[in-house]
C-alpha cells in the first residue's frame, strides 16, 4: 500500500508540468498571435504619431498667431532676410522638439544624406536647429532697406500678412524634408518620395515625404490643420499669383503618385 501511495503521488507530481509537445503548441500559438498583432500594433503606432504630428502643427498655428498679433498681422522676413520661421518664433515656443514630426526626429538622419522621408534638416548648417516641418516661404514679409525686390521670386507673389482672403486655402507649414519651400504649381515632380533635387524648381518636392501613408499634415493660414494627399500639393494656393492650371495632369504623375 505504501508503494502504491508513493506511485500515485509521483504520478500526480508529474502531471503538474507540461510535456514538450504541449510547450511547443503554446509557443506556436503565441508566435501566431504575435504575427497577427504586430502589424496592427505597428499601424496603431503610426496613427498615434500622425495624431501627434497634427497636434504639433496646431501648436505652431498658435505660435504664428501670437507672432502676427505682435507685429500688426505681418509675418517674418523669411530665409531671404535670415529671419527664418523657426528663429523668429523662438520667443513663443520653449521645446525645440516641436520642430519635428514624431516620424522624423533624429538629427543624425539628415534629409540631404538620403533620409528624405524620415530625416531632418539641420543641425549642421542651421546653428544647431533641426526639424522636419517645411514653411511655405511665400507666406513671408521680406522687406529690404534699399527697397530692392526679394532675392527669390516676384515681389507680388508674397502673402505678407494675415490680412488676405482665402486664408483656409493658403498653406503655411507642413511635413517636409527641408525647412522652406517657394512652391509653384509647375514645379518638378519627384520620381519617389523624399527625393533630393539640387538643380532648382523642386520646391513642392520639399513636402513630398512618405511619413503618413501618402498624405502629409498641413497647417493653413487660418491655423487649421488638415491632411493633404501628396498628389494634390501642386494644386494648392501657394502664392498670390498661383495658377492651378499649371499643376500636373494625372498622366504626368509617376505611377507611385497615380495610385494615391
Amino acid at each position: 500500500m505504501k508503494d502504491l501511495f508513493h506511485e500515485k503521488e509521483f504520478v500526480m507530481y508529474r502531471r503538474k508540468g507540461f510535456t514538450l509537445i504541449e510547450l511547443l503548441v503554446v509557443i506556436a500559438i503565441i508566435a501566431l498571435l504575435m504575427s497577427m498583432l504586430m502589424p496592427a500594433l505597428g499601424k496603431a503606432r503610426k496613427m498615434t504619431k500622425a495624431a501627434m504630428c497634427m497636434s504639433n502643427l496646431k501648436q505652431w498655428g498658435s505660435f504664428f498667431a501670437m507672432y502676427t498679433d505682435d507685429f500688426n498681422g505681418k509675418f517674418m522676413g523669411g530665409r531671404n532676410t535670415n529671419n527664418n520661421w523657426w528663429t523668429a518664433l523662438e520667443p513663443y515656443y520653449k521645446d525645440r522638439k516641436l520642430l519635428c514630426c514624431p516620424m522624423a526626429n533624429n538629427p543624425d538622419k539628415q534629409s540631404h544624406l538620403g533620409f528624405g522621408n524620415y530625416g531632418t534638416w539641420g543641425p549642421d548648417w542651421f546653428n544647431g536647429f533641426y526639424g522636419s516641418y517645411c514653411m511655405n516661404e511665400w507666406v513671408c514679409n521680406p522687406v529690404f532697406e534699399s527697397g530692392e525686390t526679394p532675392m527669390y521670386g516676384d515681389n507680388k507673389k508674397y502673402w505678407r500678412s494675415t490680412n488676405v482672403k482665402g486664408q483656409s486655402t493658403i498653406p503655411l507649414l507642413a511635413d517636409g524634408w527641408w525647412d522652406q519651400a517657394w512652391a509653384e504649381a509647375f514645379d518638378w515632380i519627384p520620381t519617389y518620395p523624399g527625393e533630393w533635387e539640387s538643380t532648382g524648381g523642386d520646391d513642392v518636392a520639399h513636402l513630398v515625404v512618405w511619413r503618413h501613408d501618402g498624405i502629409i499634415n498641413m497647417l493653413f493660414m487660418d491655423y487649421t490643420v488638415r491632411k493633404v494627399n501628396l498628389k494634390d500639393l501642386w494644386g494648392l494656393n501657394w502664392n498670390r499669383l498661383s495658377d492651378t492650371e499649371d499643376a500636373p495632369t494625372e498622366d504626368e504623375f509617376p505611377d507611385w503618385l497615380k495610385q494615391l
